[in-house]
């Protein structure tokens, strides 16, 4: 009996000593392959709980079952020159609090995996739930099961593919972007193009410099802002692309709808060049084509159904987009419900009524659009100034 307990007792040692020994903690700056960068002596291996506090050259590809990774305020995980270092997490977890720079991230597996600081990635892909907190720098990035970008969280890369659920409570900047699952957009989306495959759900601000294809169920709910450079595309083969208006949506190009656009009268759709209908418009929403036809429906192009419910800009002869010394753009003009203002560079702008008197103070920042509102303004020419241009605007109510 004796020899029994003696025998578990130096199990039960050997099992702590051998969970201690999973343990690394950085304790200088050194690479990840050097027994001396850890606190263990050792070089730490899949399974270990890895702790950085210094700055870490990662000169090896490593994966993880247990265990995994926590980089802390101060500490930083930087691949060497090679710069094709990988990071695997089938289990365990990553954590970044600091800095992290590396080719792939693939997260298959584990908990809790989260970007709290800067990450600087070439690809990633996360199977397992993963927040972002920090700032994520990337050139494509495949989301596979739920993301959360929070508000504090910021995106920025080429391509983005959803195929799970996005939800964006911060700042998503990326060049392409194609979603073929479930991305809830609260706060700001900016890029190129965006491709929906999947439902979108736009509650504040979705900006692109080209073009929006929806080839599915597309949601702008009132309040929400749209602005499209280029061209807006409701379409996919067997008719089922939905979008739905509520809130407001600026096309500075073209607007072809072939399947179904329905909206409230909380809904505006304002297109500068040509509108083409082949599908249906329901609903009640306002349609403003700054470049009509002489008649109803004021839609350039229209073999489709359109709902008596419906109303319309129908100023003639306005500027699609008025340039003001490249710096400065605004449209529609004239206007019967709201200008939008936007710039290259912050300034601050005045509207002036025919006899000089001040209507408008508009602070401009480059990064967003700005909505001037002109209910308390009577009908008449105004004079939009700033530094260096003086552009004519016309409100027409």
């Amino acid at each position: 009996m004796k020899q029994l307990y003696f025998s578990l007792s130096f199990v039960l040692i050997f099992l702590s000593a051998s969970f201690k020994s999973q343990t690394a903690t950085s304790i200088t700056n050194g690479n990840w392959t050097n027994p001396l960068t850890w606190n263990c002596t050792c070089v730490p291996l899949m399974g270990h709980s890895v702790t950085i506090n210094h700055t870490v050259t990662l000169n090896t590809s490593m994966s993880f079952t247990a265990g995994g990774i926590t980089i802390n305020n101060n500490g930083a995980l930087m691949q060497d020159a090679s710069n094709n270092r990988d990071l695997w997490f089938n289990g365990g977890t990553f954590v970044n609090n600091g800095k992290a720079n590396f080719r792939y991230l693939l997260v298959t597996g584990g908990t809790n995996n989260t970007n709290n600081g800067t990450f600087t990635v070439s690809a990633m892909t996360n199977s397992v739930g993963f927040n972002n907190n920090g700032t994520i720098t990337m050139d494509s990035m495949y989301i596979a099961s739920q993301f959360t970008n929070t508000a504090n969280g910021r995106i920025i890369g080429d391509s983005l593919t959803n195929a799970s659920i996005l939800y964006n409570y911060g700042r998503v900047f990326t060049t392409w972007c194609t979603n073929k699952s479930i991305f809830l957009n609260s706060n700001y989306h900016s890029g190129y193009a965006l491709t929906n495959d999947g439902d979108y759900d736009n509650n504040d601000s979705l900006i692109l410099s080209g073009s929006i294809w929806n080839k599915k169920i597309f949601t702008n709910i009132p309040g929400a802002h749209i602005r499209i450079t280029k061209n807006f595309h409701n379409y996919t083969p067997g008719n089922t692309a939905s979008f739905i208006n509520m809130g407001n949506v600026v096309v500075l190009d073209s607007w072809y709808n072939t399947d179904t656009v329905r909206g409230t009268n909380t809904g505006t759709f304002t297109v500068s060049d040509t509108s083409a209908n082949s599908g249906h418009m329901k609903g009640n929403f306002k349609f403003c084509d700054l470049t009509p036809p002489a008649s109803s429906p004021y839609i350039d192009l229209n073999s489709g159904v359109v709902s008596v419910n419906i109303t319309w800009c129908t100023t003639s002869g306005v500027d699609e987009l008025t340039p003001t010394k490249g710096t400065v753009k605004y449209f529609p003009n004239p206007s019967n419900g709201h200008f939008i203002i936007f710039g290259e560079k912050e300034e601050t702008l005045f509207l002036y009524n025919d006899i000089g008197q001040q209507a408008r103070i508009i602070q401009l920042d480059k990064s967003n659009d700005y909505r001037v509102e002109i209910s308390g303004l009577e009908n008449g020419i105004y004079f939009l100034t700033g530094r260096t241009f003086r552009e004519k605007v016309i409100v027409i109510k």
